[in-house]
């Protein structure tokens, strides 16, 4: 076989290949050799550029998730326990400049790096000096860490949201991590016990700092803090901790850099509003004017996940710094304590500036452009170029610029669109919608919001997927945001998608992730997988699956709590739509789900607590015994909330049984997990018992008890099965 050297291509080409890569292969290429590694770097310049943050979670040293902003927080790396490589084949490479056993990357999971507990923080100080010196030391390292004992000791991260016990060597390994990593952007911090004063000093360098330490001294932070935002809950300040810090800020002694200060403690700190007040000279705006809005962004956790939210604060009350005759906005409570410095004087204020707004990411407006370049003169060979740097949603909006166009650019980002897998809808009781696709991850390119969702961010008119739209740019810490209402929202969405159908193409595979199943939703067509949290309306139900029948994969919420569903008989169990969907999960039911069993075309089916009859059970192993029905099945798993009788349904067909000496065959099968990102997680079962089919041979395990039946058919004959002892995976 002949093969070619990249490195004799043109670098043009090279970086056409380089494009068209993952991150994570990109990186493999690196370790081969420093002149691929240079090579690399120097073609690749531009993209790695655009990397913004690479982030590690960590729970554990041998669990450690690695993810980065090109792929939206998408994890494409993760250290995890040598025990979980079980069952999947292990490979030794030379990573990172040292010899370690992994597992490639699958449509499932990242990839693995296996490593022990005691050398897990070495091998992540290893990769992440690397990331370091090769993507530089401008991007943005961010470290969240779950576990209460452990924190990674990592030099220079700049972003940290951080749960932590301070107690014995945990402590040790805080005051070490502070030490590599001072003088942070951001961090977010939930800890128990008391600091040290050099710690609470450390600290006080941080630009943002978010901390929830319960009864924690905040007096002490407050006096040392010398950052930008500081939010403070749970901590305790006196009326003196307050005096001294407004009458150092009047008189420019500290808090120079301050823009805002909040501190609230739940339990009620007993300060003295009154006396704190009459220590100070407390002015007060004009009541016949409107009063002043102080707008400012919060990192706030949203539905398990942290994100910029931006929040507002008013107050009749302020002061006035004696040097230059700035204005800070001021609320004293028993309670609670919010600061806001406008660095400008009360007739700035008054004039008309009365909305300041602080972002993380200022909105900079562009001025015209003196010289322009038509981009359609350009050859191809640079048109591609271009648009191959471009951000998924950036191409959307040059789309809009003419159908010509749009056809261009569909024929030159062809082999870019292939590499969607999915594209996402999701929703949640806010009512926003987020659109995600597979090439950004988890995160969203483009959202659907309503009205109170733009405060301090500007509306522009646009036509965006052929409709006139008001919309604000993409930010680094939002995306395109698409205002919307109650009336035509349903419309809204479902031209997008159908726009979507057109530009992508119907290969994608468009998912549905939302709190509940109603229309807007359930007027899109094509989608291949829903997954419902709380609500379905069966009306919106019904003409749902008429338009997205047979999908990949449908999970349902608890129907005992759908009263508009319950009304309906057999709902489920006649809907042949339904039935043929390939991975069916219905979390739990209060009715009898003999139907849903007896009409079932798919693959998979899970139930977590329903009613089934003993008849249904030997009905559906008869079935497929005897070949008549079932033949796509491969597993089967319901809890019951009413006892079966596993004597009688046993006894009811031919049972085999393995000796219970020997090792079990284990049968593995991904199921989708709620939580963490909705990923797929491996489950395990394995059975004495099991049956065979007359017509192939072909066995299935089986186990049957009061509460639960699973069923798991393998493929294969029965002599494969003895002779093997396989174990089999699905995913």
């Amino acid at each position: 076989m002949k093969t070619m050297k990249l490195s004799r291509f043109p670098s043009v080409v090279q970086t056409e290949i380089f494009s068209s890569m993952e991150l994570i292969d990109i990186l493999f290429l690196s370790f081969r050799s420093k002149k691929m590694k240079k090579s690399i770097e120097s073609t690749m310049k531009s993209r790695l550029d655009k990397i913004i943050s690479i982030s590690y979670s960590a729970s554990d040293p041998d669990n450690v998730s690695i993810s980065s902003s090109n792929s939206n927080n998408k994890e494409f790396m993760k250290l995890v326990p040598r025990e979980e490589a079980k069952n999947r084949p292990v490979v030794r490479m030379n990573l990172f400049g040292i010899d370690v056993d992994c597992c490639m990357a699958t449509r499932n999971h990242p990839f693995f790096i296996l490593c022990n507990r005691q050398d897990g923080e070495q091998m992540l100080q290893t990769i992440h000096n690397y990331f370091r010196q090769f993507f530089g030391s401008s991007i943005e390292y961010q470290l969240e860490s779950r576990d209460l004992g452990y924190i990674p000791r990592l030099a220079n991260i700049k972003y940290s949201n951080i749960c932590f016990r301070n107690e014995g060597a945990a402590a040790e390994l805080w005051d070490q991590y502070l030490t590599l990593s001072p003088s942070q952007e951001y961090m977010r911090l939930n800890a128990h016990g008391s600091f040290e004063n050099e710690q609470s000093l450390k600290l006080a360098q941080t630009k943002v700092l978010d901390l929830w330490i319960p009864d924690s001294r905040a007096g002490d932070y407050l006096k040392n803090f010398k950052g930008r935002h500081m939010f403070l809950i749970d901590g305790i300040v006196t009326d003196d901790d307050v005096i001294q810090f407004l009458n150092s800020w009047k008189s420019s002694q500290t808090q120079l850099d301050l823009e805002f200060l909040s501190i609230h403690y739940w339990r009620g700190m007993n300060l003295n509003p009154e006396k704190i007040m009459r220590n100070l000279d407390i002015k007060r705006f004009d009541p016949n004017q409107k009063m002043p809005i102080y707008r400012y962004d919060r990192r706030r956790k949203d539905w398990g996940k942290c994100d910029w939210k931006i929040e507002e604060f008013s107050s009749p009350h302020f002061i006035v710094r004696d040097a230059d005759q700035h204005v800070a906005s001021l609320e004293i409570t028993t309670r609670r304590i919010k600061f806001a410095a406008w660095k400008m004087t009360e007739e700035e204020v008054m004039k008309g500036r009365i909305q300041k707004t602080f972002q993380k990411t200022l909105i900079q407006e562009a001025s015209p452009s003196r010289n322009f370049m038509n981009f359609s003169k350009c050859s191809l060979l640079i048109q591609k170029e271009i648009l191959s740097s471009m951000e998924l949603v950036d191409l959307l909006m040059m789309a809009s610029c003419s159908e010509k166009f749009t056809r261009n650019m569909k024929s030159l980002m062809k082999s870019r669109f292939d590499k969607i897998l999915t594209i996402t809808y999701k929703s949640n009781p806010l009512s926003y919608i987020n659109i995600s696709s597979s090439s950004s991850g988890d995160e969203p390119f483009m959202s659907i919001n309503r009205r109170n969702d733009f405060i301090g961010r500007p509306l522009i008119s646009m036509n965006l997927a052929g409709m006139d739209l008001q919309v604000s740019m993409p930010t680094r810490n939002h995306p395109l945001m698409i205002l919307s209402d109650l009336e035509h929202q349903e419309t809204l969405l479902t031209s997008i998608h159908n726009y979507f159908l057109d530009f992508f193409g119907s290969s994608i595979k468009y998912q549905l992730n939302v709190y509940m199943l109603t229309r807007p939703f359930s007027q899109l067509r094509n989608i291949s997988s829903t997954d419902v949290f709380s609500f379905l309306e069966v009306a919106a139900f019904h003409d749902f699956l008429a338009i997205s029948p047979n999908q990949d994969y449908i999970r349902l919420p608890a129907l005992e709590s759908i009263t508009m569903l319950q009304s309906e008989r057999h709902l489920l169990g006649e809907n042949l739509k339904f039935a043929r969907t390939k991975v069916l999960h219905i979390n739990r039911t209060n009715r009898s789900v003999d139907d849903v069993l007896s009409n079932f075309e798919g693959r998979q089916l899970f139930i977590d607590d329903g009613i089934i009859s003993d008849g249904a059970i030997i009905q559906f192993l008869n079935k497929w015994k005897s070949n008549e029905g079932y033949h796509n099945l491969e597993y089967f798993s319901i809890s019951v909330s009413l006892s079966l009788n596993p004597n009688q349904i046993m006894n009811s067909i031919p049972i085999n049984q393995l000796d219970s000496s020997d090792q079990l065959p284990v049968y593995q099968v991904a199921r989708k997990d709620r939580f963490g990102k909705h990923f797929w997680r491996i489950h395990k079962f394995s059975s004495q018992n099991y049956i065979v089919r007359d017509s192939d041979q072909h066995v299935a395990s089986i186990t049957i008890t009061e509460n639960n039946i699973t069923f798991a058919a393998w493929n294969m004959t029965e002599k494969e099965f003895l002779e093997k002892r396989p174990v089999k995976r699905l995913y």
